[in-house]
């Protein structure tokens, strides 16, 4: 016998431990569906069980659980919406060890066209892609968030949280399934600073009487596919700031690790000197080369011993400081966690030993109270500086998957302990910004979090031997920033600040090849940077700009669209596909080519040309532009 829930704008129908929902709006179907999980000890029939439904003034809810109590689906239907949430769980009554909890399997009609990628952590894929099978046999994975597209209309699937499980949905043909399971392995990509994601190597353990569950995931459908992402995507409990913007000036895609107290100094000066009459362009960021060693976090010798002094030096210009860490990570052999506290890291499951990630570093794993009580004390540290913002970066090593100290933890469980107790020292007028970081997990914690990958090799590496480029940087950089930008958009003010990168001018000379940037580059790349509504650093040597490179950075018109937490709209997204294998230095075919923003001055079109030769854009009331070659063109809508 089946049941009917209904609220007038989604039915569910619920069968034998299946279910199939249908949106009036729109006419996608999605089932029918059935739940799993993937473990040592339970294999009995998955349709053996009954439903139970309770009705109230705010929703119904409807439970199916298995017929020995150990397995249940739970639907959950509100009074008005076009949006139900759906989870599983298991509850062993012997030990278990547990792979993955499936809450969602099925087919969706009519079939699938287009899909939107949400990739792990910063520096995953993200994109429109293509119906895949054909090249991809396993499907096309997605994680945290999708959007797919029928003739019909949209489908969205989007997880609510990441407390212990990393959501991830994949896609094959017209069937999807969302899985709640471990982190991902991450294969670094060949002749690229890129990775791709293979699936997690995962369980865990779940003692008798104790439960695991599937992260919660929202559905929706809707005849606009961007704006069912954007719907689904700000049902997220972002941490919100109230403070200044971060934009301002960092130091690494120049100096790299050769920073010292008086370049610095130095350019912390042209900053004060430039911006000062511009309110909030004031942050001036301390990035990697401070530091002993990772994993050794106090100054290095040539930085004041108290960091605080060179902190207060900086204030005293009138500007606010930020600094780079990357809490997680421990250098082999360094003096410091490298050696004083090799048990406190991850260990790897195959090998017996500590875990190496694709940078060849171990990661703490704040499973161990030890660890978590070390954060806690490193973050106090970094308060007492007087620090105004911290960029957290590899975050992403704390979640991998090992063992641990507590068998019991999950990576992501145990990134999250960890990174709480990290920030949560450094109080609310302190912006947190995540780098290298699974998404949704960095939700609720930090205020921003970066959407792709480093943007260029920094200049002073390249003068001391060390380019590292394989042809990824200057505007193929810029080109592939913007990709995961557009993907992205939805996230900005629903989840966190998105953080699209730095914007830098260094090359228009043609000192810097194809490293380097053409003016009408620079003016693209801050034209991206503005419009995604984040933080907007400034990253050259303030004191060797050519005036012409000033002329683009210090814009007044394009300053006066950053920092906005609107964000922008791309409103030709799912016009524009890639094809096959993908990592964040991906070249796109096509891209999204009109953004439009609303503004305190009003609402403006960004046209945007990717190609190599001028091309004409047409704005959304019919204005046409010739846009020359790798450009872009703020217009009025």
């Amino acid at each position: 016998m089946t049941r009917t829930l209904t609220n007038g704008q989604v039915e569910i129908e619920l069968g034998t431990g299946e279910w199939t929902a249908r949106w009036k709006s729109c006419d996608v179907v999605l089932g029918p569906c059935l739940a799993d999980v993937d473990c040592l000890g339970w294999e009995t029939d998955r349709r053996n069980g009954a439903w139970r439904v309770e009705t109230t003034r705010t929703g119904a809810r409807a439970r199916w659980t298995h017929t020995d109590g150990t397995a249940w689906l739970e639907l959950r239907l509100p009074a008005d919406g076009e949006i139900f949430e759906v989870q599983s769980g298991y509850q062993p009554v012997h030990d278990d060890r547990v792979r993955s909890v499936t809450p969602l399997r099925g087919a969706v009609t009519p079939a699938l066209g287009r899909q939107l990628v949400n990739g792990y952590d910063s520096w995953s894929y993200a994109g429109v892609r293509m119906d895949d099978t054909t090249e991809l046999p396993g499907g096309t994975d997605s994680y945290w968030s999708t959007t797919l597209t029928t003739e019909a209309g949209a489908l969205g699937l989007h997880a609510l949280t990441s407390e212990r499980l990393v959501t991830r949905i994949t896609r094959s043909g017209d069937l999807v399934s969302v899985r709640s399971e471990g982190a991902p392995v991450q294969r670094k990509l060949e002749d690229s600073w890129g990775h791709e994601n293979l699936g997690a190597d995962f369980s865990v353990r779940v003692r008798a009487g104790d439960a695991i569950a599937s992260e919660p995931v929202a559905i929706m459908a809707g005849p606009d596919p961007l704006t069912v992402t954007e719907r689904l995507a700000a049902l997220a409990p972002r941490r919100a700031w109230t403070g200044p913007p971060a934009t301002g000036w960092e130091s690494w895609y120049y100096y790299a690790i050769l920073i010292s107290t008086g370049r610095l100094l130095e350019n912390a000066q042209l900053l004060r000197e430039r911006f000062g009459g511009r309110p909030g362009f004031d942050l001036f960021q301390i990035d990697d080369g401070w530091q002993e060693a990772y994993g050794a976090w106090w100054p290095r010798e040539r930085f004041p011993h108290d960091f605080g002094e060179l902190v207060e030096q900086i204030h005293r210009l009138d500007l606010r400081c930020g600094l780079w860490l990357a809490p997680f990570m421990v250098e082999p052999g360094a003096v410091g966690l490298g050696t004083d506290h090799e048990d406190w890291c991850t260990v790897d499951a195959t090998t017996g030993a500590t875990l190496l990630d694709r940078h060849h570093r171990w990661a703490l794993d704040a499973s161990n109270p030890a660890v978590v009580d070390y954060l806690r004390e490193l973050g106090a540290t970094v308060r007492g500086w007087g620090i105004d913002m911290v960029k957290l970066d590899f975050l992403y090593e704390g979640a991998q998957e090992g063992v641990r100290h507590d068998a019991r933890v999950t990576g992501t469980q145990a990134l999250r302990r960890g990174l709480s107790a990290f920030v949560d020292q450094l109080g609310d007028d302190t912006y947190v910004l995540g780098c290298g970081a699974p998404m949704l997990p960095m939700v609720g914690i930090c205020h921003a979090n970066r959407i792709g990958h480093d943007l260029a090799v920094p200049v002073l590496a390249r003068a001391y031997g060390q380019p590292l480029t394989h042809g990824w940087t200057g505007w193929k950089g810029i080109k592939a920033q913007a990709r995961q930008a557009v993907a992205r958009w939805a996230l900005h003010g629903r989840w966190f600040h998105n953080d699209p990168e730095i914007v830098m001018a260094w090359g228009s000379d043609g000192r810097g090849g194809d490293d380097g940037y053409s003016l009408e580059e620079a003016h693209t790349q801050a034209v991206v940077a503005a419009l995604v509504g984040g933080p907007f650093l400034l990253a050259d040597q303030l004191s060797s700009l050519l005036p012409e490179e000033r002329a683009v950075l210090e814009d007044p018109d394009l300053l006066d669209l950053a920092w906005d937490e609107r964000g922008f709209r791309p409103l030709d997204l799912f016009e524009h596909a890639d094809h096959g294998v993908q990592h964040a230095y991906a070249q796109p075919e096509d891209l999204a080519s009109v953004w439009v923003a609303e503004r305190t001055n009003g609402t403006v079109v960004a046209l945007f040309n990717w190609t190599d030769h001028a091309a004409e854009r047409t704005t959304p009331g019919g204005t046409t532009r010739t846009i020359p070659a790798h450009g872009a063109r703020v217009l009025p809508a």
